[in-house]
């Protein structure tokens, strides 16, 4: 295999195959219900009857196999959609760092200084010699992986031709079988091709076999994945508080000192953990009720499209509107100091501002949702935020959240417009989560109150050129901009070549001098900076 044959790898054809076979997928398994109507509604005995029993028992049989196979071309057509969108990235990136350098790579891979240079070796500087390297390592390793793709799918369709391969759907019109989950680490497009081949019941059967897993797989629909979560909460919601009761009485009888800590430290955690999801819970009736006035709520869906209670705070991923069908999508991703005990109710009333300004915005008829992705591990003090270990960890969920949307949509209503809007240390787990996703996905990123783009430049980013965006209000009463190193947090988005300059106009100044009095304030309702992050988000960039 050879570079020339790799730059003309393209995943629509592989997509759109995919898209066929699903299609007719599921025409055959509504033939094949209807079979199964037919074959239900006989009654009374005799050699016709039988006859025709055994008739449609093998049409039905005939249809299973049919559809297993077109389920199973689909699973491995998006495998290798999922390899190609991701050895074009690293192409596109090589590329980039060769449109201004003297550096040819020839069809064969070889990577080498154009010819006028190479006539002037001896004074040339140390650096192309050094990238000359660095291109051919990342080269090399793009034909590595394209090898190793190519591999793995003629083994996933040698295993069909065999009736070896395991489509982990097992469909079946009639029989008991039950779906198995996708194997460990399948991609979000490998988890969203299974999703989608799965009849209604055998999705039901899982949300409610496998809720925790269901709700928090990248892959699978926002409604699905709401609806398995809510199991989640309201089992805890109704099992927590006996447990810690349950708890009280074993520290009253405790044994010794050290024994009664560790079981007060374990109520500890279960308390707070219930206190997180109450507030889950308050936030998700707000459709209802107003938790302020006990009034009629705003009327609004919510979807709980993530819930891990195993870290050391509850991770909530909530969004307003429905993100499966949304012709635009927002999501917000906030920084230092966010958990959901203390800062969900607070972005869930930002979602609705902005959400409701996009809406003002977007064309006739188009819809909005907004995601509040309190999904990751945010610093809780500022010296956990001195560091990008926190976004580092947090970019790889936030890229696998959003490949995950951007996948279940293909396998539904289609491609959204899908927007990032990082604020403060959050910018910075937005950028480098920008630099993980698959091309495609991201469509637009928003960074306001920075302390660091989370990349070099603009080019790092899988979003379309252009498309890079940053608010700065007045550095004066936001200090956190710019302040992260640019080795580590990446460079000042206000200062980056690259980036479109929002308003930077987030109200008034506060009356007593706050140097980060203002960094809240990108959020604030009717402001002239928060109009143009939610122009954005409508998809008319900058009002």
């Amino acid at each position: 295999m050879n570079w020339s044959d790799v730059l003309q790898w393209r995943s629509e054809p592989l997509a759109e195959y995919g898209r066929e076979a699903e299609k007719h997928s599921r025409e055959l398994q509504e033939a094949a219900e209807r079979l199964v109507a037919r074959l239900n509604s006989l009654t009374g005995r005799g050699q016709t009857v039988t006859a025709v029993r055994r008739a449609l028992t093998q049409r039905i049989s005939v249809i299973d196999e049919q559809v297993n196979y077109l389920i199973s071309v689909s699973e491995i057509a998006s495998a290798g959609v999922d390899g190609i969108a991701d050895i074009r990235a690293d192409i596109a990136d090589i590329q980039e760092t060769l449109a201004s350098q003297p550096i040819h790579i020839d069809t064969r891979g070889v990577v080498s200084l154009v010819s006028s240079l190479l006539e002037s070796a001896r004074d040339l500087p140390t650096h192309y010699l050094e990238m000359v390297r660095s291109v051919a390592e990342r080269v090399a390793r793009v034909l590595a992986k394209a090898i190793a793709l190519e591999a793995k799918l003629a083994g996933m369709i040698a295993a069909l031709g065999l009736g070896a391969y395991d489509n982990h759907v097992n469909y079946s019109a009639s029989g008991p079988s039950r779906p198995s989950l996708p194997p460990a680490g399948a991609s979000e497009q490998e988890v969203a091709s299974w999703w989608a081949n799965q009849s209604d019941a055998n999705k039901q059967w899982l949300i409610e076999n496998y809720p925790e897993k269901i709700g928090n797989l990248n892959g699978v629909d926002g409604t699905s994945r709401d609806k398995a979560n809510r199991i989640v909460l309201d089992q805890k919601l109704k099992d927590l508080p006996g447990q810690i009761s349950q708890l009280d009485e074993e520290i009253a009888g405790a044994s010794s000192p050290s024994v009664r800590e560790a079981l007060r430290q374990k109520k500890a955690k279960l308390q707070h953990e219930l206190d997180e999801l109450e507030v889950v819970k308050t936030t998700l009736d707000r459709t209802f009720v107003d938790p302020k006035t006990g009034g009629k709520g705003d009327g609004v869906p919510r979807q709980l499209l993530g819930l891990d209670s195993s870290e050391r705070n509850l991770k909530a991923i909530v969004a307003q509107g429905n993100v499966d069908t949304a012709d635009h999508v927002g999501v917000v991703v906030p920084g230092l100091h966010t958990n959901v005990e203390k800062t969900l109710d607070a972005y869930d009333n930002r979602a609705s501002d902005m959400m409701n300004s996009a809406k003002e915005q977007v064309k006739s008829g188009e819809t909005v949702a907004m995601v509040s992705y309190l999904g990751y591990d945010a610093p809780q003090k500022e010296l956990e935020a001195a560091t990008t270990v926190y976004a580092d960890k947090g970019a790889v969920g936030l890229a696998g959240f959003l490949n995950g949307m951007d996948a279940s949509r293909e396998h539904g209503a289609g491609d959204a417009h899908m927007t990032v809007f990082g604020h403060s240390y959050g910018s910075t787990t937005s950028g480098k989560a920008a630099a993980l996703v698959n091309e495609g996905v991201v469509d637009d990123i928003v960074l306001a109150g920075s302390p660091g783009a989370g990349v070099q430049k603009t080019s790092d980013y899988h979003v379309p050129q252009g498309h890079a965006w940053v608010s700065a209000a007045p550095y004066a009463y936001d200090l956190v901009q710019g302040l992260g190193t640019d080795v580590n947090f990446g460079r000042n988005p206000d200062t980056m070549p690259g980036f479109h300059h929002l308003s930077g106009d987030v109200g008034p100044t506060p009356k007593a001098y706050d140097p980060v009095g203002l960094h809240m304030a990108y959020f604030n309702k009717g402001t002239q900076a928060q109009r143009e992050i939610a122009g954005v988000i409508a998809g008319v960039g900058r009002s």
